[in-house]
């Protein structure tokens, strides 16, 4: 297979003395899909994030049966997201100091058994709104830490010319598990009801252990792993991805995705209730066009591969989501709705899926664990979106809420690409 083949050449942008690579043809843009190591890899994060929307869904449901309340239920969103503003950083000093494999592995037997831990207490009867945001705030403890280990993973699978289709496939792990999660959980709900939807998540998820251990990724360079403290290593990835300027701005252009359209999801089970009265069913559904959306969306991003600049990719897919989310907040029809959001979902992770390939190729891989993470503190700003939103829907009502935030990132983005075209236009062009 390839990651076994001869290896005759030093992988570009790598540290002195960084393991080398085979150079290889980049052929098909899915053919990394050939590598049996990748396919495994795939299909393990595709069980861990079935089971983990499956539960999500579940448990914004939940919430919402319980306390009647939007903001409550984005608490469920907030709650799982807030860790990675503290904790995303060290996951990426641990990423780059110790076996990804291993971190990857302990996050996800922590999930599972607080998957299980939900179940048991649904199944008893006691379930109450901090039993839900509690496991919540586990789950984010636990993917914070090993999210960087678990993405820059991928570099130790695959050849570096194979590298912007494998961290763009990647991320049809989530997209496509919210296709599959979403429709399992939907249908559990109205036919047998949340404890067994809760139940199943944990089995779905469970594959997930046997397929990490299976994986034989190339290690790490002992010569280069970091030293010293944690801190000093967060504070050289911040100073990496800092110093970079087009690194930079991808940031920014993440926080405004972050901040504004990003979150919409939170309030589905709102939208569901109040604004177009389709209940548990129609909630299903619409999670449902959201998850194809998404998939469609990281398939288009790796179909289309480099040949569009990533600067003119970002400013489209922003807008894209921006109007579309709009539309979706002030449509009064559930049919129309549904093409809507669907639409939304593809924009909105074509974006994201765009700007982390990036940030991914741009760095080396002594340092891509911690650059990453910087990444991924950024989407741990994703509660302060999902509050804002949630508390200005209790105010003026979700479709009006949705509707300002969504041209609030559309502002947001122009910005963005034009401040960007700027600064990296008089220093050095993109690493793209």
């Amino acid at each position: 297979m390839l990651h076994r083949q001869r290896i005759t050449q030093t992988q570009p942008g790598s540290a002195p003395g960084s393991r080398p690579v085979r150079h290889i043809r980049r052929g098909h843009p899915f053919g990394v899909l050939r590598n049996h190591q990748y396919r495994r890899y795939w299909a393990a994060g595709f069980a861990t994030f079935t089971g983990f929307n499956m539960q999500m869904l579940i448990r914004g449901w939940l919430m919402y049966d319980l306390t009647s309340s939007p903001l409550m239920v984005t608490m469920v969103t907030a709650a799982m997201m807030m860790p990675m503003l503290f904790l995303s950083l060290v996951g990426g000093a641990l990423a780059d100091r110790f076996d990804r494999k291993t971190i990857t592995i302990v996050a996800d037997v922590t999930l599972l058994a607080s998957f299980a831990a939900l179940f048991a207490i649904s199944a008893t009867g006691l379930m109450a709104p901090w039993h839900i945001i509690a496991v919540s705030v586990i789950n984010g403890i636990a993917f914070s830490l090993a999210v960087s280990a678990r993405q820059a993973m991928v570099s130790g699978l695959v050849h570096r010319e194979q590298l912007r289709t494998a961290v763009g496939l990647s991320s049809t792990t989530y997209n496509s598990a919210q296709i599959v999660g979403p429709a399992i959980g939907g249908v559990m709900l109205p036919l047998f009801g949340a404890t067994w939807a809760l139940g199943i998540s944990v089995a779905v998820a469970l594959p997930a252990l046997f397929l990490y251990g299976s994986l034989k990724p190339l290690h790490q360079s002992d010569a280069h792993r970091p030293t010293g403290s944690v801190i000093g290593n967060v504070k050289a990835g911040l100073s990496y991805a800092y110093t970079n300027t087009s690194l930079r701005f991808l940031m920014f252009g993440a926080i405004v995705m972050i901040l504004t359209v990003g979150p919409f999801q939170s309030l589905m089970p709102v939208f569901a209730e109040e604004v177009l009265h389709v209940g548990s069913g129609g909630f299903g559904v619409l999670m449902f066009a959201a998850g194809i959306g998404a998939l469609l969306g990281s398939l288009s991003v790796v179909a289309i591969d480099d040949k569009i600049n990533h600067q003119k990719l970002e400013l489209i897919f922003g807008l894209l989501a921006a109007v579309a989310l709009a539309a979706f907040a002030l449509s009064p029809w559930f049919a129309l709705s549904i093409v809507l959001v669907g639409i939304t979902a593809f924009a909105t992770t074509s974006y994201m899926v765009v700007n982390m390939t990036v940030v991914q190729i741009s760095c080396p891989d002594y340092i891509r664990g911690r650059v990453v993470s910087v990444r991924f503190l950024v989407i741990g700003l994703m509660p302060f979106g999902a509050l804002s939103m949630g508390a200005l829907a209790e105010s003026l009502g979700a479709s009006i809420a949705v509707a300002i935030i969504a041209g609030a990132g559309a502002l947001g983005f122009i910005g963005v690409q034009l401040a960007s075209r700027i600064f990296v236009g008089r220093m050095q062009g993109p690493h793209s």
